[in-house]
């Protein structure tokens, strides 16, 4: 589903990590983060495909990549186009030589050797998301996810895996979708989850929810897609 939400900016997106975005959750740890869902199953297709040179497309913060240097031996590059973010991975990682300031719609960026493309929560954020796909590498795996949820700073989600295909199938051979719940919380570390529990006893509605008890379609949640670029003709 396209949105009227105009792309943020370089510069908007260096506020909000420089601020840890919502709630912080940014800056959590990725074993805290509402995104460990989404990341743990990621890196668990890249190694089921096979995959042993990464390049993360937008990282972020780095909290995948984190994940991915202490649970695999998998060679990887991450680069975003917020400088705020690279030194914010770099920080975390303590793996500056991992991280480059790029642009993921130019075709320099993409200049690693690598043999798998890792693209989450990113896709959606931007208005030109084919040309950013044309830029990767033919037969390269691609490990790739798409919100069924609207936010201020999506330009398109999906609600359906046939959109999903309907886009992305051209150039990528998708083999595999994934529906994964988004957590209720932010921060879903055991004190965080505790509190919310007491906090909501009285509210059964939203007690639910942080218990993972709603549906993803209405919950919200991430299609995670992997497949391989399709040759270039």
């Amino acid at each position: 589903m396209e949105l009227h939400t105009r792309e943020h900016t370089k510069e908007e997106y260096d506020r909000m990590f420089a601020q840890g975005g919502y709630q912080g959750t940014y800056a959590l740890a990725y074993q805290h983060s509402a995104y460990l869902p989404l990341f743990r199953r990621a890196l668990k297709e890249v190694l089921r495909y096979g995959g042993s040179r990464v390049l993360e497309v937008g990282c972020g913060t780095g909290a995948f990549a984190h994940l991915l240097m202490d649970r695999s031996e998998l060679t990887y590059r991450g680069f975003d186009f917020s400088s705020v973010a690279v030194e914010a991975a770099k920080k975390r990682t303590q793996r500056p030589e991992a991280f480059f300031v790029g642009d993921a719609t130019r075709v320099d960026s993409y200049r690693s050797d690598y043999d798998t493309i890792v693209c989450t929560e990113v896709l959606e954020h931007i208005q030109h998301d084919l040309d950013v796909v044309k830029n990767w590498q033919a037969e390269a795996l691609c490990v790739c996810s798409v919100p069924n949820f609207g936010a201020d700073d999506h330009v398109r989600f999906f609600l359906r895996e046939e959109e999903l295909r309907e886009r992305y199938s051209p150039l990528i051979d998708i083999h595999s979708i994934a529906r994964i719940k988004k957590p209720e919380l932010s921060d879903i570390s055991l004190p965080s989850y505790v509190r919310s529990l007491r906090w909501n006893r009285y509210r059964p509605r939203r007690l639910a929810s942080i218990l993972g008890l709603k549906s993803f379609n209405k919950g919200g949640g991430w299609f995670l897609f992997v497949g391989r670029r399709k040759a270039v003709l």
